[in-house]
């Protein structure tokens, strides 16, 4: 089977961002799957383009190769922030060169062609790739359209960007011959929406390497004597991400609680300025740049506990599927999550303590610290154990690896 994925974020694994499709296509390669991977070579969450800086060719795209796993990335235009125009004329450009190069035929015809969200220019390349070679589509949905921007970004439905959007959306829903979700209930939207079937839909989660996780713990030196307890929480620092809110509590927890640091990995676009706020407040913040994925569980393996915020925001009633939270149940760490959601992986794992808004998070730090180390401890194991059974990457990919051998053989 020969499969093509486009996603203009796919990253790889050397670099910090997005490696859901290397993690999970590493697998399908063992299956005996060949897989290209096809993606751009800029990243507005990585501040400057890193796989730009690492090339040595200006060929375009520019091919590396990760455990069978090939990658071909598309030079695309830098641009400033996520509202620019700048950044509808890069996902437009990625759209256009993909297209262009790979209806062309220069490459082994694919059996399947997956297009990837977040951004529906290049999910509908794939859409008509598949068309002109006359193979299955399949659609993966990782934020919904136009619902996303309208909850998160506060833009009117009747934004006419949107609008187009939408229709594209629903071209790509109708026209899939698979749609893959990422969120447990994200298929309601579509089956509310269009009237889709059930049996179209594929719920694969955003998963993790538990096996990775688990030596970083036993390398870990962390069993030492600390006079701090560090909270930490990584991925990306945009509006979206709420962590000006997460440094307004911070105030009341220093006071009630001066042994808590917040230690903070990644990058983004409010990074600059969370850095500011947190040095003239004087806040217990610690700023770190972002890692790797191969790294990240020997900077977790420090933490004494992993936090997120939920922004609240009726998205959530489908699920939520965040990378980092696949990572923090492996990490072995009790989990601090702020917000609501339909199917809580938190409060099912019974790996960590939920504080339904941001008032409440002082007193669940309280509650954490109160708990002594045994408990945390065990309420760590209980997210690994759920890892286990939930987020690894190879039950994942069996399960996808059917469901595209099933559309192929259809």
């Amino acid at each position: 089977m020969n499969i093509w994925i486009i996603n203009h974020y796919a990253r790889t694994p050397d670099t910090p961002g997005l490696t859901r499709h290397y993690d999970i296509t590493k697998h399908l390669v063992k299956k005996g799957v060949k897989t290209k991977i096809f993606n751009s070579s800029f990243d507005l969450y990585l501040g400057s383009s890193v796989l730009e800086k690492k090339k040595t060719k200006k060929d375009n795209p520019q091919k590396t190769n990760f455990e069978g796993v090939e990658f071909f990335t598309f030079s695309t235009l830098p641009y400033k922030n996520n509202a620019s125009f700048g950044r509808i004329l890069n996902m437009w450009m990625f759209s256009r060169d993909i297209f262009k190069t790979l209806q062309a035929g220069n490459y082994s015809k694919p059996d399947i062609v997956i297009g990837s969200s977040m951004t529906l220019f290049a999910a509908d390349a794939a859409r008509r790739l598949a068309k002109i070679f006359g193979v299955p589509f399949v659609f993966e949905v990782r934020d919904l359209w136009p619902l996303s921007p309208i909850e998160l970004g506060g833009y009117s439905q009747w934004h006419p960007f949107l609008m187009y959007l939408d229709y594209l959306d629903k071209k790509l829903a109708k026209s899939a011959d698979l749609i893959i979700t990422t969120a447990p209930l994200m298929k309601e939207y579509y089956k509310e929406r269009f009237g889709l079937p059930d049996e179209k839909f594929l719920w694969i989660t955003n998963g993790t390497d538990v096996e990775m996780f688990q030596k970083a713990q036993n390398n870990s030196q962390n069993a030492e004597e600390k006079k701090t307890f560090d909270i930490y929480y990584t991925g990306a620092h945009g509006l979206a991400n709420g962590l000006d809110k997460i440094l307004d509590q911070m105030h009341v927890i220093k006071e009630r609680f001066p042994q808590v640091r917040l230690v903070l990995v990644g990058d983004g676009p409010r990074k600059k300025h969370l850095q500011e706020r947190a040095k003239q407040e004087n806040l217990p913040a610690i700023f770190r740049d972002p890692v790797p994925k191969k790294e990240l569980p020997s900077v977790l393996a420090k933490a004494d506990a992993l936090i997120f915020y939920l922004v609240p925001c009726r998205l959530y009633r489908y699920g939520i599927s965040l990378n980092k939270l696949a990572d923090y149940h492996a990490a072995g760490k009790p989990i601090i999550m702020v917000g609501e959601c339909a199917q809580n992986p938190v409060l099912e794992s019974g790996a960590g303590l939920v504080a339904p808004t941001l008032d409440e998070l002082p007193g669940i730090i309280g509650n954490m610290l109160e708990m002594g180390a045994k408990s945390r401890r065990e309420m760590g194991l209980k997210g690994v154990e759920y890892a286990k059974a939930h987020y690894d990457w190879e039950s994942l990919a069996q399960r996808l690896f059917l469901r595209l051998k099933e559309i192929k053989l259809d």
